[in-house]
């Protein structure tokens, strides 16, 4: 499996990108299940749109997401100053670089939209390394495989548990930087408004600023026109405040603004809604 991805992640980027729009098309005509998770979501997180409003997105994810998937095996696997070509415009540059010169530690907040894989090259060679949390996938040769291509670049990818967590503390307490997704379904959490949707939210980013100085950069990598790609380096205003609840929904609120002006790049095949509070149900039930 190995090799295969490599063999994949060794075509130009133009020909993934256009593998990518076929299989996007697929996974909509063949009705698959991202496609009927997408259509769940964005009935969900969009009630207010019109049914071709919703079709339009959901087809448009779809192809969005599947050249994500499969530009991926090039970032793991192409040299990251080449990578750097894939890179057009960057916005907000200064807010990175003032916060990485003044050593108190920089937590990046870097949801699913766009190619966020693509990040790990791109810091690596511009800033150094990073740490970052490490959630293998329930495929143990799969897992194998994203640790080893993610730590290409020297980034460092600690696990998802206690002593992974004091790793990232460490990293920040001592002025480095820590990246986290920060719209993945925790195992631990609150439930926060996301597009008027009570969404099960990670405290992790909300205690990480606590517990430290560090300052909380939002990133983003969207998908041009000419098939490369936008840095954006954003602030997330209020989430530092005392009250957990009040912070991160401050953090949500900012991911909803950033979705809003790219809304197909976003991953809405990701089962955002799984968790529910007790008395709903799991809208994703008759998709299993």
């Amino acid at each position: 499996m190995y090799y295969v991805i490599y063999a994949v992640g060794c075509l130009p980027r133009v020909l993934l990108q256009q593998a990518g729009w076929l299989l996007g098309l697929w996974l909509y005509a063949s009705r698959s299940q991202s496609r009927r998770v997408t259509e769940i979501n964005v009935l969900r997180f969009f009630p207010d749109m019109t049914t071709s409003e919703r079709e339009v997105l959901v087809r448009s994810s779809l192809i969005e997401t599947a050249r994500t998937a499969l530009e991926t095996p090039a970032v793991w696997f192409k040299n990251s100053k080449h990578l750097l070509t894939w890179i057009d415009n960057v916005h907000g540059e200064e807010l990175i670089e003032h916060s990485i010169a003044d050593e108190n530690g920089v937590l990046l907040l870097v949801p699913h939209i766009g190619n966020w894989e693509l990040y790990n090259a791109v810091h690596a060679e511009r800033y150094g390394q990073f740490t970052a949390l490490f959630k293998p996938p329930k495929q143990a040769y799969l897992a194998n495989i994203i640790r080893r291509v993610r730590m290409h670049y020297g980034n460092d990818m600690v696990p998802t548990t206690p002593r992974g967590l004091v790793r990232l503390f460490k990293a920040l307490t001592t002025g480095g930087t820590v990246a986290v997704l920060p719209d993945q379904v925790p195992e631990s959490g609150i439930f926060v408004p996301f597009f008027s949707q009570a969404v099960f939210t990670d405290r992790l980013v909300h205690r990480l600023l606590k517990k430290t100085k560090a300052v909380p950069i939002l990133v983003s990598l969207i998908r041009n026109q000419e098939g490369r790609f936008d840095l954006f380096y954003e602030t997330v205003p209020n989430l530092d405040a005392a009250d957990e609840q009040q912070a991160l929904t401050a953090l949500n609120q900012s991911l909803e603004r950033l979705i809003l002006r790219n809304p197909s790049q976003y991953q809405w095949e990701y089962k955002r809604l799984k968790k529910q509070p007790a008395d709903s149900k799991d809208p994703y039930k008759t998709v299993d």
